[in-house]
């Protein structure tokens, strides 16, 4: 009889991560673990709670030797952890950077995947379906909003949305971007005021995580509920105020999917695919979803909530 365990016979694989406790981050590792119980792999979580970046670096690398991993999931967002990473692929390690975009010329001899969604495209993904929704309504004119985090100089992309909707749907007029406040109370005030010098404002597009609370206090201060406003991000408390009404739909970005699609990544290059040899391949789309209240699966804001529901149960937080 095979004197293994069944625990040593299963590849192994860990999600690296900062921060391990977030709820944002605990929904990356529930997509992670799901998939490696149903994949047969045994999943590991690596990360510190608080810690320094070379900290950070060296708690991975001690545990990628540790457990032995053939494959990572790695939450890295810019090229901090670049020696890491080659450290890692060369060890043999398969190498998955979900939600973060990088350059493909640049990291692809490391970073054996980029998996990650088309934020510009999300937003005129929002805008469409806006505008879907404002003529369910009968609403076929009237002012589109849409606000932001920082400067104005750094969203040249949403510019080009705002050029977009005007040159596709003439009938709505395009108000201009309205600059959010990292301070929620001065985010409200501002918003309200945006309101006020937009009386014709029908509807509104929040590219923050913030703006699904801000945008439904400001338009209940305002005395505008009317106006169909959409926030950004499935958080607890952004699900909160889609479900209460204070806001119509969320754009979401795929943070389980982050975990899950990465470790699937990581069991199809095992097997043998490639994906380097050519930019399309290697970058592998994942998809953002506009949730509703009551919409069905992965459109409803249900869905995310037992998906919270679960991470609870599974991380105790």
């Amino acid at each position: 009889e095979p004197s293994s365990s069944s625990a040593e016979e299963m590849p192994s694989a860990a999600v690296c991560m900062g921060v391990v406790s977030h709820p944002v981050h605990r929904l990356v590792q529930l997509g992670f673990m799901e998939a490696a119980d149903e994949l047969g792999y045994e999943g590991h979580i690596l990360g510190l709670a608080e810690s320094s970046m070379q900290e950070l670096l060296d708690c991975w690398l001690q545990g990628a030797r540790e457990y032995d991993i053939a494959g990572a999931v790695c939450w890295v967002g810019d090229e901090s952890a670049y020696e890491f990473l080659k450290e890692l692929h060369g060890m043999g390690v398969k190498t998955v950077v979900p939600h973060f975009p990088h350059n493909y010329y640049e990291t692809k001899d490391f970073i054996d995947v980029n998996a990650y969604a088309d934020l510009d495209q999300a937003l005129y993904d929002a805008g469409e379906y806006l505008v879907e929704r404002l003529r369910e309504r009968g609403i076929r004119s009237g002012a589109l909003g849409v606000s932001v985090s920082g400067p104005a100089l750094l969203h040249e992309d949403v510019m080009e949305y705002m050029s977009y909707m005007e040159s596709k749907y003439p009938e709505y007029r395009m108000a201009d971007m309205l600059l959010e406040h990292s301070e929620t109370e001065t985010s409200i005030e501002r918003m309200v005021e945006y309101i006020e010098a937009n009386p014709d404002l029908v509807g509104v597009v929040g590219r923050t995580g913030a703006s699904a609370i801000t945008w439904s206090r400001a338009k209940s201060r305002a005395g505008r509920e009317d106006i169909f406003a959409m926030g950004m991000d499935y958080s607890e408390n952004n699900l909160d105020v889609l479900t209460s009404g204070g806001i119509d739909a969320l754009v979401c970005l795929p943070l389980y999917e982050a975990g899950s699609v990465g470790l699937e990544l990581i069991d199809s290059l095992l097997q043998g695919a490639v994906y380097q040899e050519e930019e399309e391949q290697w970058h592998c789309e994942l998809d953002i979803r506009i949730v509703t209240k009551d919409g069905e699966g992965p459109q409803g804001a249900a869905y995310y909530n037992a998906m919270y529901a679960r991470s609870a149960a599974r991380f105790g937080s």
